[in-house]
């Protein structure tokens, strides 16, 4: 099948896919190389870039509800689930357009039109109307619907605590009291299916697109002599992105803070105007759900060694990087923490009192340590 990568009306590139595989199965034929995206841009093989962008923006092949997914659109890989709906998202503006189709993008775009309502049990096939849920990333359960003509997402949570809906909705306080831009999360609570879901809009307009951090890191390969938070602040550089290094170390402290160990290269990155092509500024921070020792059972919830991305592998290593920090921890006293914790985790019918108590002394913890490294600036201080 003969298929066109699109931004919005204009044709980007041009491919053989299998559509039961989704494999390409030839060389593309780039057609205007300005519109590519950054990582096959930058790329040295353009095709093996291409592939591994579409891979990135389709449906993670650890979602526990993949299998179900496939079988309802009768295709093998994420990636031939995404060609079915024609790729589109609520993310940027890229889309395929096979071979034939008459449709352009105002006519199937999902900012401006309706599209098919998915739910965590089922899955809807029409003869018309496309959905963004193929190609949405990330490993948790998660449908896009229209409310009140808002396109909204919806994510649930994991065993053992089903915690993550509440830490979104628990950093999306923490994050207004801070003053930082960010993405409001909402807390819906299903009686029936005993299950929450934190809800959320879209932050991308049908004028804008959301760059991941991973695009931006593959404009320059990292020097030797650079650690990855340099490599990265280089390829900012290299796309006049616009944003102090302030901004980045301000979502590090946060992601310290809360010890969220899952900002990998696709949980931040930038909007870019789709019209111009220029960098507008650091995205709003989001998805902050696995956070706050979400799968450890009270007694593990320690500070040592404890994961962390994108730029080291545990949260002691990455504070260590902040220099530019100016989060204003002042706005945010333990008394007022501790409140907005049993605002929020009380609600959660798998939380006990030990709980409650444990993430209000860790939040305490993790503020004072913020505050000691920036008084004192010595990286060896970090316990």
């Amino acid at each position: 099948m003969q298929i066109s990568l699109m931004c919005k009306n204009n044709s980007v590139c041009s491919f053989n896919i299998n559509p039961v595989s989704g494999w390409i199965q030839d060389k593309i034929a780039i057609i205007n190389a300005e519109l590519l995206p950054l990582s096959v841009q930058y790329g040295y093989d353009s095709t093996s870039a291409l592939k591994s962008w579409i891979d990135n923006r389709s449906v993670s092949v650890n979602r526990k509800d993949l299998s179900a997914m496939l079988n309802a659109y009768g295709v093998e890989t994420p990636a031939a689930m995404s060609f079915k709906n024609l790729g589109l998202n609520l993310s940027d503006q890229y889309w395929f357009k096979p071979e034939g189709f008459e449709l352009d993008w105002e006519a199937v775009n999902l900012f401006d039109n309706d599209f098919i309502k998915q739910s965590f049990k089922t899955i809807n096939l029409g003869e018309s109307g496309y959905s963004p849920d193929s190609s949405s990333n990330g490993e948790l359960p998660k449908f896009w619907c229209i409310e009140d003509n808002k396109r909204i997402l919806y994510k649930e949570g994991t065993a053992p605590y089903d915690q993550q809906p509440y830490n979104e909705v628990f950093a999306s306080k923490l994050l207004t009291e801070l003053g930082l831009p960010h993405v409001d999360y909402r807390l819906v609570y299903d009686d029936e299916a005993e299950q929450a879901y934190c809800t959320c809009q879209t932050f991308i307009t049908t004028d804008t697109e959301y760059v991941p951090a991973l695009e931006v890191r593959s404009v320059f390969p990292k020097l030797n002599h650079e650690d990855t938070y340099q490599h990265f602040l280089r390829c900012m550089e290299k796309l006049k992105i616009a944003v102090e290094p302030r901004e980045i170390d301000n979502m590090l402290a946060f992601d310290y803070l809360i010890h969220n160990s899952d900002r990998h290269y696709g949980n931040f990155g930038f909007i870019k105007d789709v019209n111009t092509q220029q960098f507008i500024g650091m995205a709003p921070i989001f998805d902050n759900g696995n956070s706050l020792w979400y799968q450890k059972i009270n007694k593990q919830m320690k500070f040592r060694k404890q994961p962390s991305k994108p730029f080291k592998d545990t949260q002691e290593e990455q504070l260590k990087l902040i220099s530019n920090s100016n989060l204003e921890l002042d706005k945010l006293s333990p008394d007022k923490v501790d409140a907005l914790i049993d605002e929020v985790f009380t609600a959660n019918p798998l939380f006990d009192l030990e709980r409650l108590e444990q993430l209000k002394y860790n939040l305490r913890y993790t503020r004072n340590k913020i505050i000691e490294h920036r008084n004192l600036k010595v990286p060896n201080s970090i316990v």
